[in-house]
């Protein structure tokens, strides 16, 4: 009888997780994938998935999601960073003035990477020290380090910054995919795997999903989100320089948009930016990856890029519709 109630128990519990498998966020955003890929095959045909075209499509979205894997720690905590945009362009700015005034490599990457922790500790202790509205004070450094931008690259609006061994680096492909985009991969897989599987990642989940449950549990809430909107900067001032080894330079306008287009990929795969707790860094990469497979498509066949955006706005709209039919997906 025993074994009978065991078995039926763990029957019940395997269906179960095959439901929830079935349903959840990184299915839905997975389909829909294949989705753009089923479209582009019929419409564009073979040459969608020819080496060249995926080369593009990777280098597209390599360092947007590269920012994500770090902006997704901070969304998860409960926390929206809008600055990561702006954090990236003065990133850029920062390293290309740094190797145009002869600094070597080695140097200009850490002191940048110093300096957007830095604006990163400035977002995390007004948000989480004084309680500020975590959209109004990250908007407000958004614009602040634009104008900043806009100030390092005068006069012309650029600034070049050519190193040969950073520009190799940084346009070298695996067979049809880009370096960069192999990395980019690798690190949403680590951030996967910790927000699912180590105590890290499940701390940053309850922090988000019920600050005061979290508390109770012994969990510095203050201490999660302070760390997150470190991440949160410290990925986005990797992703500015990288950009500069890929261009060879900067511009006041490098990372204009990325923090919507970041975060609407987010939100399609599965995050909410109402709530913390809910998401998973891989939904982030497929949403990625289902925008930039279908601004490639309108690309190829000559449709207006604006209609990309449509397209985003729709899938951002069934996204919401999926999250309330799964029942939210509150964080438990």
């Amino acid at each position: 009888m025993t074994v009978e109630t065991s078995t039926a128990n763990t029957s019940g519990f395997d269906r179960q997780h095959l439901r929830d498998l079935a349903t959840g966020s990184v299915t839905s955003i997975a389909v829909t994938l294949i989705a753009v890929i089923v479209v582009g095959l019929s419409w564009v045909g073979p040459n969608f998935v020819q080496a060249s075209n995926i080369t593009i499509i990777g280098t597209f979205v390599a360092v947007p999601m590269l920012v994500a894997a770090f902006a997704g720690f901070a969304l998860l905590g409960g926390v929206v960073d809008l600055s990561i945009g702006s954090m990236v362009g003065f990133s850029s700015c920062l390293c290309a003035t740094l190797l145009g005034w002869g600094w070597p490599l080695a140097t200009a990457i850490p002191v940048t990477l110093v300096a957007c922790m830095a604006f990163g500790a400035i977002n995390a202790t007004a948000v989480v020290i004084f309680g500020a509205d975590t959209i109004a004070a990250t908007l407000g450094m958004l614009v602040a380090l634009r104008g900043v931008c806009y100030l390092m690259a005068q006069p012309t609006g650029s600034l070049t910054a050519f190193d040969t061994n950073f520009y190799t680096f940084t346009n070298l492909t695996v067979g049809p995919l880009p370096l960069l985009f192999v990395i980019a991969l690798a690190v949403i897989v680590i951030a996967a795997f910790i927000v699912t599987r180590t105590r890290l990642g499940r701390h940053v989940q309850a922090a988000g999903g019920d600050d005061r449950a979290a508390t109770r549990a012994g969990i510095s809430v203050t201490r999660v989100r302070f760390g997150a909107l470190l991440l949160s900067a410290l990925g986005a001032g990797i992703g500015g320089i990288l950009y500069v080894g890929q261009l060879g330079s900067a511009s006041n306008l490098t990372g204009t948009g990325l923090e919507f287009q970041v975060y609407a990929a987010m939100m399609i795969g599965g995050y909410s930016i109402l709530r913390g707790g809910v998401g998973n860094p891989i939904g982030a990469a497929l949403g990625l990856l289902v925008v930039a497979g279908t601004s490639n498509i309108l690309d190829v066949q000559a449709i207006s890029p604006y209609f990309t955006n449509i397209i985003v706005g729709l899938l951002l709209l069934a996204a919401v519709l999926l999250d309330r039919l799964r029942g939210g997906d509150a964080y438990e």
